[in-house]
């Protein structure tokens, strides 16, 4: 376990992947692309030789700070949980991949109430709640007390709201929701995220949104004082960027609008990488990327979300999503012609010069995807009977001589 020296209390762990089973690497029966340049799937990933990790080594290392700090929770450690919260939020500390270490300690602080609400034990949640409202009592003057209670809130009134069928949400559960998105508004109000130079707070304030009657009214202004205070923070566009679908607070053109202002806002620190992140996330949430995406500019993008950490796991996420894009174009045939070419061209790259183990977590445990994407990518040596290695800082192929 490492230490962060500067502040006792902070804890990280830098997370190893494991090496994926072969047999997760088979294809699902009926796969989609039978065939991959003349090559089976089974057949272009049993010369899969290079790492394989069912886990990436930067959600591990997510899970460890959680955990790390839920025991501290669970001990009572609170004064020492509050100052490593402040420290990692006004020093806007970065775990591996990217992501911010203060969200992390928060959830590790509500581990408990997440235990409960994952077993849908409503009335442990509860006294979780309560216990954290005593943390707030203890600790009125400050922002990360409130912070965790208010989240706390917000997170029990989504669940429930989740939990019920589709538009059977009781008058009863209602009113409950409300009550705690009015509590968790009255905490998160007490503080300013901008006086307090804080984007933990200020992605609690975002996280009132859909519970508050003006949410659609505030999101641009709340979504503008988190980005202007952790402008390198994926999260703060992949929030906004669910809010700004059709659905929600928007509608595509609304959506597309708010993606290339993102860019405009944050060009001068990570690039054209917000465009990217809105157009993931936008392909998570519809199940499809937006008819409205500008196939260059992502192109750009992509480069530049991965280029922001340099990491395996952005460099799983662009493969993924490449491999995605390149498996439709290739479906609609001669009138993507020019699509296909674009997104291979970037897939490649990817996969040359930025892919060094596989983490199938990203992939969404779709193995047949991954097949795709090297049989695209390196098909015409795997036909001469090629394996793919890690080559340099990407992978390539190798001929193995008998």
């Amino acid at each position: 376990m490492l230490v962060t020296p500067s502040l006792m209390h902070v804890k990280t762990r830098t997370g190893r992947g494991q090496q994926e089973d072969a047999t997760l690497l088979r294809p699902a029966a009926g796969a989609a692309f039978d065939l991959l340049d003349g090559l089976t799937a089974d057949q272009v990933l049993a010369r899969l030789d290079a790492p394989v990790m069912r886990l990436g080594a930067e959600r591990t290392e997510w899970q460890c700070i959680r955990d790390d700090h839920a025991a501290m929770a669970a001990a009572g450690e609170w004064a020492d949980l509050l100052e490593a919260l402040r420290y990692t939020d006004q020093e806007r500390v970065m775990a591996s991949g990217g992501h911010r270490v203060a969200p992390l300690i928060s959830e590790g602080m509500r581990a408990g109430l997440a235990a409960a609400i994952a077993r849908k034990d409503w009335t442990a949640a509860l006294a979780e709640i309560e216990a954290l409202e005593g943390l707030y009592d203890r600790n009125p003057e400050d922002y990360c007390a409130a912070q965790v209670v208010a989240q706390g809130h917000i997170d029990f009134a989504n669940a429930r709201r989740n939990a019920a069928p589709q538009g059977q949400l009781s008058q009863e559960n209602w009113s409950e929701c409300a009550e705690h998105f009015e509590r968790a508004e009255h905490l998160v109000t007490l503080f300013d995220p901008i006086e307090e130079m804080s984007p933990l707070l200020a992605g609690t304030r975002y996280g009132l949104i859909p519970g508050i009657e003006d949410g659609g009214v505030v999101s641009r202004e709340w979504y503008e004082d988190w980005c202007d205070l952790d402008p390198e923070d994926a999260t703060v566009h992949a929030a906004h960027a669910v809010n700004m679908l059709p659905g929600w607070y928007g509608s595509l053109s609304d959506f597309e609008r708010a993606a290339k202002r993102s860019v405009r806002m944050t060009e001068a620190v990570t690039g054209k990488a917000s465009y990217a992140v809105y157009h993931i996330t936008a392909a998570e949430a519809l199940g499809d990327l937006s008819p409205t995406m500008d196939l260059e500019l992502f192109v750009e993008a992509v480069q530049d979300y991965q280029a922001a950490t340099g990491c395996q796991h952005r460099a799983n996420v662009a493969a993924y999503v490449l491999s995605g894009m390149a498996m439709n174009f290739r479906r609609d045939g001669q009138k993507a012609a020019y699509q296909l070419t674009k997104t291979r061209a970037a897939l490649s790259d990817v996969l040359w010069n930025r892919l060094r183990e596989i983490q199938m977590d990203c992939w969404t445990s779709r193995s047949e995807s991954l097949a795709f994407a090297m049989a695209e990518v390196f098909g015409p040596a795997l036909k001469r009977g090629a394996r793919i290695v890690r080559r340099g800082e990407g992978l390539g192929t190798l001929v193995r001589r008998t």
